[in-house]
């Protein structure tokens, strides 16, 4: 989690897209996130909490990461979900809302149907 971040506030937005679930990268809106990083005047990072094993290949941290605005300092706080594929860790972002239906193969690619893998954090 802490890479993402640094990533957002260095703009790598390459970065952030590799480290993404490699089924999902095609989805992301990298000039909509290369924007929020341009514009954030990121103010620092908090890990509140880490689940290293919610599954056998998947977990969380919940996180704040500030940064400054015209009224003042703001929080943008969030649970994230990480999945382990072929021994790296990638984020599972359950924004884009394109998924495959239940009984197809998870999108992690870890043979699984969806919903037995990947679905409960996503939906």
């Amino acid at each position: 989690m802490r890479s993402r971040y640094a990533a957002y506030a260095l703009q790598k937005i390459d970065y952030l897209v590799a480290t993404t679930v490699p089924a999902q990268q095609p989805h992301l809106n990298t000039a909509a996130m290369q924007q929020w990083a341009q514009q954030t005047q990121w103010a620092g990072l908090e890990i509140v909490q880490y689940l290293p094993k919610v599954g056998k290949i998947h977990a969380q941290v919940e996180f704040k990461a500030f940064y400054q605005t015209t009224a003042g300092r703001q929080a943008h706080h969030e649970l994230s979900t990480f999945v382990l594929i072929s021994q790296h860790w990638y984020f599972l972002d359950p924004t884009l809302g394109q998924y495959p239906s239940m009984k197809q193969p998870c999108l992690c690619g870890s043979g699984k149907k969806f919903k037995q893998c990947c679905a409960p954090f996503l939906i």
